[in-house]
């Protein structure tokens, strides 16, 4: 496969539709398509792994399988992981989101608790 430039032309929703359910997050990260494409456009690392992963797959012509993300599976799989975690439907998940009001431990989680 030839090498693809950096400013090519990648459908960069619809890799990351089609890279969702190779893990554990998809449901809870499909709403979030578009800014998860955002980002992977926008980061230097992640646009680089997803252009890799195109390239090797084929795509958008050929289907992504777990071992087109090769080197970048454990980039690609934090970034899912990290936003998955951070999301507000996770966050809510655990009674942390919304944020209303002070946070009692908000004091001690940044250094200013005494005591």
């Amino acid at each position: 496969m030839s090498e693809t430039s950096p400013d090519a032309p990648l459908d960069f929703e619809a890799l990351v539709v089609a890279l969702l359910p190779l893990g554990p997050y998809h449901a809870a990260l499909a709403p979030m398509v578009a800014d998860l494409a955002r980002i992977a456009t926008l980061n230097t690392q992640l646009n680089a792994a997803f252009r890799r992963i195109a390239e090797r797959s084929g795509f958008p012509e050929g289907a992504v399988h777990r071992e087109h993300l090769a080197e970048d599976a454990e980039a690609v799989g934090t970034f899912f992981e990290y936003v998955h975690f951070a999301s507000p439907s996770f966050l809510g998940s655990v009674g942390e989101w919304p944020l209303v009001g002070g946070r009692p431990l908000a004091g001690k989680a940044s250094g200013d608790a005494h005591g």
